[in-house]
């Protein structure tokens, strides 16, 4: 009998992941409509200071990952156990590292938005805002880490409609800041809504989780396992090596074109929130795979596990490339949301052209990158990423922007050509089939022999 996932099986999963992301997705964009709405300048100057939040939240995405990967193996492995330790441990260690990194953000605000480089009359908004939104970095962490739980063990849905709710408490309040009727105006009343909207949803997640029959046992949360930390977080800091070289050069790229004219910047602000959207279809579908796959492997089915990557793939890539192109095609209705700006309207149709190409790319990474991960099989691909981001991303980046003088339009053919390079490692290794010799999925030690 035939018991391996089909593609209606990673459908199943992905949906209700795509949802939830872009939603939460969603929650940026009304924040950056609303402020369009003030100026453009405001809008530009929360972009930029929203990378500095991407950055600071990748502690708690490197945790999840960590945990997604050995949690999923447990459970196909019908370890329960061994499943509680990790659920109720990694949620301590999230509301420690939240508390930190709340208080670094907040206190340390100022410093972080000079080190962007944004101008005199930009930097106020940005300050406020990252003061403000950085308090929730808590609840923030609690929530990424509670629904990696509710994913893991099926029941992807819950968090999903919790973020609805999220994103409309989100979008009533900022209408009502829009409009004046709460006294708070401007940058600080989005901030605010997006602080409530944050801390409602955990509190939301954390209602729904308690009850639920996982066997979690709550005297976990207070005997942390040094060596099952360890773990979490050296296979979610593997794991995730290639997103955080990304938000990082994204933020490092950033500062190549704040001297540029303003037209420029917003420009990038409004192409990145609009291609985002396309992005998360690929990036659920990888995501639900890695679940998928994880529960095989863990169950001693790698054969099947590396069927349904291959499969996870041509499916990615069949939403990817379409998404992109439909985003290019409607980019006069869709950029003239944030702007009526002739100039920012052209620069943007430019860099979502570029965008189709990056895209056939970006299904290379959704889904092979995914299936190293399902694998944990973490440690060579985090070396390739991490030259391939900073010498292709950003060195060549910057050889195309500033010496070379294409200026933005540089930046994005530096980014496309590093997820071409990164994806087509990412499969290669995929394809020859190195993660099956590799010793981390029980141990967590480097694969440094491997292949």
């Amino acid at each position: 009998m035939d018991t391996g996932y089909k593609v209606k099986d990673i459908l199943r999963i992905s949906v209700p992941i795509l949802i939830e992301d872009v939603l939460r997705t969603l929650m940026g964009t009304v924040n950056t409509f609303t402020l369009s709405r003030v100026s453009d300048s405001a809008s530009a100057a929360v972009g930029v200071t929203n990378q500095i939040l991407n950055v600071v939240l990748l502690v708690s995405v490197m945790m999840s990952a960590g945990v997604g990967i050995i949690e999923n193996q447990a459970i196909g492995a019908g370890d329960k156990r061994e499943g509680s330790r990790i659920m109720m441990n990694s949620l301590t260690l999230a509301a420690l590292f939240g508390v930190v990194c709340s208080s670094l953000t907040v206190i340390f605000s100022d410093g972080l938005v000079s080190f962007m480089g944004l101008s005199p009359e930009l930097h106020a908004d940005g300050a406020t805002y990252l003061r403000i939104v950085g308090a929730s970095c808590l609840f923030q962490f609690l929530g990424t880490m509670l629904s990696t739980h509710f994913r893991c063990h099926g029941s992807a849905l819950i968090p999903t409609v919790i973020v609805v709710i999220s994103n409309v408490i989100n979008f009533i309040g900022s209408s009502m800041v829009l409009n004046g009727k709460l006294g708070i105006a401007g940058v600080k009343g989005i901030a605010v809504m997006r602080l409530v909207s944050e801390i409602l949803s955990t509190v939301m997640l954390l209602i729904v989780f308690i009850p639920q029959k996982w066997g979690q046992r709550a005297g976990d949360l207070f005997r942390i396992d040094g060596k099952l930390a360890g773990r979490l977080l050296g296979v979610g800091v593997m794991s995730t090596m290639e997103r955080v070289c990304f938000i990082i050069a994204q933020m490092l790229t950033t500062r190549f074109i704040t001297g540029l004219p303003l037209e420029v910047l917003s420009a990038k602000v409004y192409v990145q929130t609009i291609s985002e959207y396309p992005n998360q279809f690929g990036v659920s579908i990888g995501r639900a795979a890695q679940i998928l796959s994880g529960h095989l492997i863990g169950a001693g089915k790698e054969d099947e596990a590396y069927k349904l990557i291959r499969k996870s793939y041509l499916l990615a890539l069949c939403f990817d490339v379409p998404g992109c192109l439909l985003c290019r095609a409607f980019a006069d209705s869709l950029v003239g949301l944030f702007t009526s700006s002739a100039e920012i309207l052209r620069i943007s149709k430019v860099l979502l052209t570029i965008d189709i190409i990056t895209g056939a790319a970006r299904s290379l990474n959704h889904s092979f990158s995914f299936g190293l991960k399902s694998a944990g099989y973490v440690f060579r691909p985090m070396i390739i990423n991490f030259f391939s981001i900073w010498l292709i991303n950003v060195g060549f980046g910057y050889m195309c922007t500033i010496p070379w003088g294409l200026g933005i339009v540089g930046l994005w053919i530096g980014q496309s050509s590093e997820e071409w390079f990164r994806g087509l490692m990412n499969a290669f290794q995929w394809e020859k089939k190195y993660w099956q010799k590799s010793p981390e999925r029980t141990g967590g030690i480097p694969d440094r022999e491997a292949g």
